[in-house]
């Protein structure tokens, strides 16, 4: 959605606190005290890209997100570059 005119700050808005609040769920999509600690991280990829649909269109576009680290509920459950990592780098 990012090559069809939404932001990154609007991306996360219509990802996260609206369905959270579609449902019913105040305690997902944010990160109040008390809420769950569900996190991505996601970097912008800048190049040539194509996204197909659920029909096989494509659609070209020049940015992508990546998923760089994902945590569920205070634990790592994705880690792309090891940029959580603590332990010792050889």
């Amino acid at each position: 959605f990012l090559n069809m005119g939404l932001s990154v700050k609007d991306l996360i808005l219509r990802s996260t606190w609206n369905p959270a609040m579609m449902i019913n769920r105040p305690d997902l999509g944010n990160l109040d005290v008390g809420s769950e600690a569900d996190v991505a991280v996601f970097s912008v990829e800048n190049g040539d890209f194509g996204f197909l649909d659920i029909s096989g269109e494509k659609l070209k576009g020049t940015q992508k997100l990546v998923a760089e680290l994902t945590i569920r509920a205070g634990r790592i459950v994705w880690d792309l570059n090891g940029i959580a990592a603590t332990g010792k780098t050889w």
